[in-house]
Parts: structure tokens; C-alpha cells; sequence
């Protein structure tokens, strides 16, 4: 009777629930082991890498803005540990940061992306003050701008230089017929000055040399008060797109001068290449004067127009005879008693005899 019920104790303990499990697991674990050995799958993605012998390197969890201070906020990851990568010490070069003394409290030079380590060129100077003021260079001035006022910078980064150059024309209503030009080359004058096109002229000054983009583009609410019959006051908000910039503080003026008048102001971008003299300067381009020439003086891109000279012309008048005129633009000869006259003038102001002369003439 005892005998009986010890065996069947045994029967539904090996057949109970309990073997079933133990029998379970150790299936499980066989299976996992012939898995691993072919290479099917990792243990590590399972149990978690080993990070022993390895060197962990700080980096952002989330993306840091530019002109940010970093704190450790930037550095947590949703679990609240701080973000690192694990990398082979010979993987680690000196211009990686690995103490979180060389990370928290620098200002971002640029955007940061997360999952990378950081160096120093990820930083400002340090002791620059968070915010938009940190991207303007020492010694310039930073100005905000709105993207319709100024063409070209679309496009740009933080950091690229750019010359900023402005367009006004030059309004000519009656164009070469405005000169009053009389007498009998009238029409021989007015065609110089058509050939020159100087009533299609306009002028272009350099305003901005070796500006910086500080911020790109970037669309701000700008609050907009209306008067309503119904409502009295409505304040609304309309978007504005907007460039920040850096200039020199003597180009802050011109530039504002510039969008006052409205005039035409593009942006000429200059080469990202460190080979790129940042001395270098673009020139301006003055208008063409009929009776002055060239306008201005000093380094000027108007030397592409040729040196075109102002319109000139002497007559010799005796009585009410006019002989001739001196060449001007055209090359338009001149008569031979024109000629005659003008040699004479010269030898009796050189104090020669007048060529084909006779002495008693004389």
C-alpha cells in the first residue's frame, strides 16, 4: 500500500509540470547555443555588448543647436544615462574629447548631430557668450535682414563669406538728346554719346566686403496690429523670413542706407577653400560722365569700359566760319584747315614758324 503511493509520488513528479519546465528551458538553451555556434544569431543583442577593455566617449543624445551652451541635458538619453560610444583605444584619437570637463559649458560653434563625438572644432573660443552673439566675429557688427531685401544667400551656411553689392540706375529720360548739344557737329556728338550708352547706366557700389552669415534662413511670427469696425484693435502675427549677418561697422550705414532706397542688392559668395585670401576685395563700378568721363577715382572695375573719354571738341571759329574739330571718341578726322589752324596754334605756342608760311606772311 505505502509502496503504491511512493511510486505514484514519483510518476507525477517527473510527469508534473515542474520536469515539463525543466525540460523547456534546457531545449531553449540548446537550441540558442546551436544558433549562436552557426552564426545565426549574436548573444550580445540578447545579454548586452561587453564594453570591458574598451573606451567610452562621450556624445550627444539628441541634437545640440549652434551658439548652445551644452549641459548635461544634451548628453542623457531617454533612459536618463549618459550617451557614449564605446570604441578600441586605438580607435581613439587625441582630438576626441573623453572627459565630460572638456564638454559641459562650451558654446557649439555649428548644428551637432547626435551619436558623434565631439572635438574642439565642434566649439567656439572659450569664454563666448551663448546665443546668437557668439556667431559674430570679433570686431563686426551683426545685422538682421530680411530675405527679400537682399538676393543670393539662399543657399549658405553658417560661417561662408559673401561681398554684398548694390544697384541703383541711373534715370535718363531723354537719354544723348538731354545734352542740348548745337551748332553743326550736333548729331556727330550725340552719336558718341549713344556709343558709350551712358544713358543706360547704373550705379554699383560695394557695400558689404567679407561678410559672414551667422544665422541662415530661418522664418520668425511678427505681430501685426489691424483696426477693425467690429473688433477695435487685432494684433495678428505674419511670418518673415530673415538672414542674420556680420559686417564691419563702417558698412553698417552704407548697407542701411541701401535698403532704405531700396535699391537692388545682391549677394556675391566667395570660395570655401582655405586657400582664399580673405584681404581680397571686389571693386565698384562708377557711371560714365559725358562731359567728366569716368566718375571716381582709385581701384574701380570702370576700367572695363575701355577708359572711354569724355566727349571733347575744339572749334576754330573766325568770323562766323567754323574749320573743324578735334577727334573725339569716333576718330572722326579732322578738315586740313582744321589741321593747318591747330599746327600753327602749337608752333606759335612753341614759338616756331607756322609750317607753309612765308616770312613776309609772317
Amino acid at each position: 500500500m505505502n509502496m503504491t503511493r511512493s511510486s505514484r509520488r514519483r510518476r507525477s513528479w517527473f510527469g508534473g509540470p515542474i520536469w515539463s519546465g525543466v525540460v523547456l528551458v534546457a531545449g531553449v538553451a540548446v537550441a540558442v547555443a546551436g544558433l549562436w555556434a552557426a552564426g545565426a544569431i549574436k548573444l550580445d543583442r540578447l545579454f548586452g555588448q561587453s564594453h570591458q577593455g574598451m573606451v567610452a566617449v562621450p556624445t550627444p543624445s539628441r541634437q545640440i543647436p549652434p551658439y548652445t551652451r551644452v549641459t548635461r541635458e544634451y548628453l542623457l538619453d531617454e533612459k536618463g544615462n549618459l550617451s557614449f560610444m564605446h570604441l578600441p583605444p586605438d580607435a581613439v584619437t587625441p582630438e576626441m574629447y573623453v572627459q565630460l570637463s572638456d564638454i559641459l559649458g562650451r558654446v557649439t560653434k555649428k548644428p551637432k548631430p547626435p551619436g558623434y563625438v565631439f572635438t574642439e572644432a565642434d566649439f567656439l573660443p572659450k569664454g563666448s557668450r551663448a546665443g546668437l552673439v557668439a556667431g559674430v566675429p570679433p570686431g563686426k557688427r551683426a545685422m538682421r535682414i530680411e530675405a527679400d531685401q537682399v538676393k543670393g544667400l539662399y543657399g549658405l551656411n553658417i560661417g561662408d563669406r559673401f561681398d554684398l553689392v548694390a544697384t541703383i540706375p541711373i534715370e535718363t529720360k531723354t537719354g544723348a538728346k538731354g545734352l542740348k548739344i548745337g551748332g553743326a557737329y550736333q548729331e556727330v556728338l550725340t552719336l558718341q554719346a549713344e556709343l558709350t550708352n551712358w544713358m543706360k547706366q547704373a550705379t554699383v557700389r560695394v557695400l558689404v566686403q567679407n561678410g559672414v552669415l551667422v544665422e541662415p534662413l530661418t522664418t520668425r511670427p511678427v505681430p501685426v496690429t489691424a483696426n477693425t469696425l467690429t473688433k477695435g484693435s487685432v494684433t495678428k502675427t505674419k511670418p518673415v523670413q530673415e538672414y542674420v549677418i556680420a559686417v564691419d561697422p563702417r558698412e553698417v550705414a552704407l548697407l542701411t542706407q541701401a535698403i532704405a532706397v531700396k535699391a537692388q542688392i545682391n549677394a556675391v559668395p566667395r570660395s570655401g577653400q582655405p586657400g582664399d585670401p580673405e584681404d581680397s576685395h571686389t571693386p565698384d563700378l562708377q557711371p560714365w560722365h559725358p562731359y567728366g568721363g569716368l566718375a571716381g577715382a582709385g581701384e574701380s572695375a570702370s576700367d572695363a569700359f575701355g577708359n572711354i573719354p569724355k566727349l571733347t571738341m575744339v572749334e576754330t571759329i573766325s568770323g562766323k566760319k567754323k574749320l573743324g574739330f578735334h577727334r573725339g571718341v569716333l576718330g572722326v578726322p579732322m578738315s586740313e584747315a582744321a589741321e593747318s589752324e591747330l599746327r600753327e596754334q602749337r608752333n606759335t605756342a612753341s614759338g616756331a614758324a607756322p609750317v607753309g608760311r612765308t616770312e613776309q606772311e609772317r
